[in-house]
């Protein structure tokens, strides 16, 4: 036994789990703006009778040597996971780069069962429980 876990101590990766964490390149974002083509810039509420959809923009700074993964995850006003929108991000891009997403109003479960009142969307990296930045919210009303 005393020989089985020496083998499994040689093969263990070298160095603790926050020193291997440390070694990606830190990256944040934040979700700039939240914007309806039928609507006019710099609103936060929305008639859900009045948009077809909303166009979610995010602000990623810095690099990644790996590729990587940004969710958009869409809670409903009472705190409910609505969905998660992905969007892949390319390591060799710049330091600073702006990804849009489209979020669907018109005809979706948002109408049809009166899923009014105020949405948050909370930017994730690579399926990480803690946010990589500022999340936004917004509001969808009938």
């Amino acid at each position: 036994m005393l020989t089985l876990l020496s083998a499994l101590l040689v093969l263990a990766p070298v160095g603790s789990p926050e020193a291997r964490h440390a070694e990606k390149p830190k990256v944040t974002c934040e979700v700039s703006e939240i914007r309806s083509p039928q609507t006019p810039r710099r609103r936060h509420s929305f008639r859900a009778t009045r948009i077809v959809e909303l166009e979610l923009e995010v602000l990623v700074h810095g690099r990644s040597k790996h590729e990587r993964r940004l969710q958009l995850r869409i809670y409903t006003p009472r705190g409910f996971l609505y969905q998660v929108l992905e969007l892949p991000l390319d390591g060799a891009a710049s330091r600073r780069r702006v990804f849009e997403a489209r979020l669907p109003v018109a005809g979706t479960s948002i109408m049809a069962s009166g899923l009014y009142g105020r949405f948050k969307v909370v930017p994730h990296l690579d399926d990480r429980r803690e946010p990589c930045g500022r999340g936004r919210s917004f509001v969808i009303k009938p």
